[in-house]
């Protein structure tokens, strides 16, 4: 009896610690940029399909640095003047109801940030598959962005959805979303010249699910 006590023990001790590593376990793809593919294998940085001008050789802009600032393995990005650089991570699968959060290291100079996760469906037309390019895809949910002041090194961190209770209408257009992705930008093409620099981006999964108001 005392044996099967230390047995059961045993087994609830390493599927507790297999549940931890799991809802820790961090989702972005070459996150810290070492893929053999690339650097940036995977991220979204070219959006010359979109055919905005104001994106256009967005991915020039982008270069790897192995430190920087004390920061190891950091994505620099470099925003010309009228100009809105920007970048999302690879996507991630996700399923009605679940929740996740995305933290990341950000440096800004001399520019104004905002940051969202958004949440993505296939356009009409596209049969669906494994690794979609963005381009195949549409927004049908995103979360309310925030503003990344300029300064040193900060810690951000964003809940998809923002809270753990949603309205039916918007618990409706959840359902849809397929993917998630973070996206740092900046708005509107009206600040000066300056550079952002991204490190350490994590996307883990939350424990339970998304509840609907009642």
């Amino acid at each position: 009896m005392r044996k099967k006590h230390l047995v059961l023990s045993t087994l609830l001790c390493i599927t507790s610690f297999a549940i931890a590593q799991s809802a820790d376990c961090n989702l972005c793809y070459n996150s810290d940029f070492s893929s053999e593919k690339g650097h940036f294998d995977g991220w979204n940085l070219d959006f010359d399909w979109t055919g905005n001008s104001y994106w256009q050789g967005n991915h020039l802009n982008a270069s790897y640095l192995p430190i920087y600032l004390g920061k190891k393995n950091v994505l620099k990005m470099i925003v010309p003047k009228d100009y809105e650089s920007k970048l999302e991570t690879p996507l991630v699968a996700y399923a009605a109801g679940e929740r996740y959060r995305c933290t990341f290291d950000i440096y800004v100079d001399s520019v104004n940030m905002k940051a969202r996760i958004n949440g993505y469906n296939f356009k009409p037309g596209i049969r669906p598959y494994e690794k979609p390019q963005l381009q195949d895809m549409r927004p049908t949910f995103r979360t309310e962005q925030i503003d990344v002041k300029k300064g040193g090194w900060r810690r951000v961190s964003m809940d998809f959805p923002n809270n753990t209770q949603v309205s039916a209408t918007a618990f409706r257009h959840l359902k849809k979303v397929r993917y998630i992705s973070m996206l740092t930008y900046v708005p509107g093409a009206t600040y000066g010249a300056g550079n952002f620099y991204i490190a350490n981006m994590r996307i883990t999964k939350l424990p339970g699910e998304v509840k609907i108001k009642k």
